[in-house]
């Protein structure tokens, strides 16, 4: 079983890496742009933008056109920092009821998925360690059309636990993981401490000596730990390991006496609520003929998830997977995750956009569901536009501890951005107006990121 997997982790990698063009910094001047920069200025109008070498030289007022340099007129155009998902797989293609050469296309469009959508860089929390590293140094190479990939390998869990991988025997192997990691250059490690979804203790938990041997060489190296967890208990022990981010809600209530939301703030851990994976149990964000699910979706995928039977066995196999009634115990959940965003939010707790991308569990679309990952924020959190907006930028830089480079349109940072045709933060919704793509300097029309239906 094993030489299977590996196999098709070597053919999706080279899927990926077959047709590659060198990913060559560029530049560029954007003149007369209303400029949101991620920071919290809000909307400046009348903007200019100065790239080299992808990076963003300069940003004012009426600045010096370089000879010889593109130029784009922004005139009633919006600039944002292109958008950061910060809990992917992008091994993962969504449903399971698919043939080698299916799953392998879905995969390999995936990282046009994200670029179509706006998303210029993720962090994969998760996916086969020889590809996944693979992947990211293909990506920094310059081999391959993707947004920047930031990557930790497999999940750490104990044998028989929830996560990614065939999990560790004992807290011995689990350091030699850990070690092994490092040697990677890991952006992270990611550690889940459930046993199951909820509390149905259908998994192995994870033994306090693993933990403790991981957190050691975390701390060692100055590796940054993202924790899964989902109730009040698992968010308590991961507090106590003090993780840069958890990377998931909160499915229980928290009472007013309850100092969880200030023990989240004292330790500078985000969360990321992934609240878009759950709305995911139970629906869609928007209708099948949404021409931007059809851009960015192959067709044969949507015209399979159309399907009442295929879906209703698609259920069956992550029931079956999760060993409990999972999407009964999600439409529990769903108004106390929903409510635990506000209360995050007006406690003071950041928070960054994630996805979970990909997962099985229903309609999960990788990209798609990156910008309603944003707009729930908005409409379950509370957070204004803007907040929003800097959760899937600013505070996603954080989280993978890039934010000196990236999540701001600012002078010396990168220059990763969209061009949009309305203005988000008069509505949230129009983060999806994508007319340009900027990574690295380099334009993109949106319809170069477009799935070939």
């Amino acid at each position: 079983m094993k030489k299977v997997v590996f196999f098709a982790a070597f053919v999706l990698l080279l899927v990926w890496t077959c047709s590659v063009t060198p990913d060559i910094p560029g530049s560029l001047f954007i003149q007369n742009i209303s400029l949101i920069d991620g920071t919290d200025m809000g909307i400046q109008k009348d903007m200019d933008l100065l790239i080299r070498d992808g990076l963003i030289q300069a940003v004012g007022r009426e600045l010096f056109i370089p000879q010889g340099i593109k130029v784009i007129n922004g005139t009633g155009k919006f600039a944002v920092p292109g958008l950061i998902d910060v809990h992917v797989h992008l091994d993962a293609p969504v449903v399971s009821q698919l043939s080698k050469e299916e799953r392998a296309e879905i995969i390999a469009y995936t990282p046009k998925a994200f670029l179509y959508n706006g998303v210029t860089t993720v962090l994969n929390l998760g996916s086969p360690e020889d590809w996944i590293w693979g992947i990211r140094e293909a990506q920094r190479r310059g081999g391959m059309i993707a947004p920047r990939v930031y990557a930790v390998g497999e999940s750490f869990s104990p044998r028989g636990g929830w996560g990614y991988g065939e999990g560790s025997q004992d807290a011995d192997s689990a350091r030699k993981k850990a070690l092994h990691h490092v040697e990677q250059k890991t952006d992270g490690f990611k550690i889940v401490l459930e046993d199951g979804l909820g509390r149905s203790g259908t998994f192995r938990e994870m033994p306090e000596e693993m933990l403790d041997g991981i957190v050691e060489v975390a701390r060692e190296f100055k590796i940054p730990l993202y924790v899964h967890a989902i109730n009040i208990e698992e968010y308590r022990r991961a507090i106590e390991i003090e993780p840069r981010a958890i990377v998931h809600g909160l499915e229980d209530p928290i009472s007013p006496e309850d100092p969880i939301l200030r023990e989240i703030i004292s330790g500078s851990t985000i969360i990321i609520p992934t609240h878009s994976l759950f709305e995911s149990f139970v629906g869609m964000a928007k209708d099948f003929d949404d021409p931007v699910l059809i851009s960015s979706v192959p067709r044969f995928l949507i015209e399979k998830m159309q399907d009442k039977v295929f879906m209703e066995e698609e259920r069956k196999q992550f029931i079956n997977y999760a060993r409990m009634e999972v999407y009964e115990w999600v439409r529990d959940k769903l108004p106390i995750f929903r409510e635990n965003i506000a209360k995050m939010h007006q406690a003071g707790v950041k928070l960054a956009v994630g996805t979970d991308a990909g997962g099985q569990v229903g309609y999960n679309f990788q990209g798609y569901n990156t910008p309603w990952e944003v707009e729930l924020l908005v409409k379950m959190g509370g957070l204004t536009s803007l907040e929003a907006l800097q959760a899937a930028t600013r505070n996603g830089a954080e989280v993978i501890g890039i934010q000196d480079k990236l999540g701001t349109l600012e002078k010396g940072k990168w220059a990763d951005l969209l061009i949009l045709g309305n203005d988000p933060l008069e509505d949230i919704g129009h983060i999806r107006d994508i007319e340009f793509v900027v990574r690295a300097g380099e334009i993109h029309n949106r319809a170069d990121f477009a799935v070939e239906n």
